[in-house]
């Protein structure tokens, strides 16, 4: 709605007036802890869009060799290469080289999902900050989910804190912050972009979760986007991938 206000605003007034309109909306942002240093040798600065969707074809520091049986090994340099690749049903030769992979290419999606961000018209982000309540405003299915058992809990709950009672909290920096739960479970947070992702005008937030064991070898990565439609009100999963 607003944004078809600005639309019939633009029609009706002159296009000076028009361009002030547009500097009144919220640009998207782009964290310096996005992924990128892990890919291309040093951290790349995101500034906008288009070089966020460049990320996508932009060769990375090393290569990746993937297998599939009966062809040739295929080696891989680039977010795009790798999702054709797997696509094709190449991957890593042993279960941890295919978990690893698979890390790989959630960070590609990411990045994909956060070149779709477009400026906002309103924002009830702010206030957000990595703390101890965090947990409490979030949805559930930001928990651990290893057991079929939590699939169960996951459909009752309501919060990330309901299902994961978070003991403690470490802040790295305002943009991410370790979460540890009382049955053992890390989970790194990262805040990656915030933008209108699904074009409503309200401002979104793209966010990664690095989840790992305290004395354990399961690890899984997530992505999520997630909102909030009004000051104080708790956080709205928009996607999950």
């Amino acid at each position: 709605m607003m944004k078809k206000l600005i639309l019939l605003a633009c029609i009706s007034i002159s296009s000076t007036a028009c361009a002030e309109i547009e500097k009144n909306k919220i640009a998207p942002t782009y964290s310096v802890e996005n992924e990128t240093k892990g890919y291309f040798g040093e951290p790349v600065t995101l500034e906008n869009q288009e070089q966020v969707k460049a990320l996508i074809d932009k060769k990375w520091y090393f290569e990746e060799n993937l297998l599939k049986d009966g062809s040739p090994n295929k080696v891989v340099t680039s977010c795009n290469g790798l999702s054709s690749a797997l696509e094709e049903g190449f991957n890593g030769l042993s279960y941890r080289d295919q978990a690893v992979i698979k890390a790989m290419n959630k960070v590609c999606v990411i990045w994909a999902h956060m070149g779709e961000l477009n400026a906002s018209d309103t924002s009830f982000l702010s206030d957000f900050k990595h703390d101890s309540a965090l947990a409490k405003q979030m949805p559930p299915e930001f928990a651990l989910i290893i057991s079929n058992d939590d699939e169960r809990r996951l459909a009752k709950a309501n919060s990330w804190e309901e299902m994961s009672h978070i003991k403690k909290m470490e802040s790295l920096n305002k943009d991410q912050a370790i979460y540890y739960d009382n049955s053992g479970g890390i989970q790194k947070l990262t805040v990656m972009a915030k933008g209108d992702y699904n074009n409503d005008g309200i401002e979104d937030m793209v966010l990664y979760m690095d989840n790992s064991v305290e004395e354990g070898s399961y690890g899984s990565t997530y992505g999520y986007v997630v909102t909030r439609l009004a000051a104080d009100a708790p956080y709205t999963l928009i996607k999950q991938f």
